[in-house]
């Protein structure tokens, strides 16, 4: 697996922020960070935990972008 497939590669307990995509949907997210918590393999959500949140959210994986190590 290439360094770029790695990367881009969203497993729990990786660190993200929000992507263009997702600040142009929505709005209030942009900016914000957080981590995986549950990435579904049988459809295109992810489960995130947002800084600061006691409650995770579910996303469209579009919709967040990795955060290198």
């Amino acid at each position: 697996m290439s360094d770029v497939q790695e990367f881009n590669r969203l497993v729990v307990g990786a660190r993200f922020k929000i992507s263009e995509l997702g600040a142009t949907r929505l709005r209030s997210l942009a900016g914000k960070t957080g981590i995986v918590v549950e990435v579904f393999r049988s459809n295109t959500g992810v489960t995130v935990l947002f800084d600061g949140a006691k409650r995770p959210t579910c996303l469209h994986r579009d919709f967040i972008t990795p955060i290198s190590r």
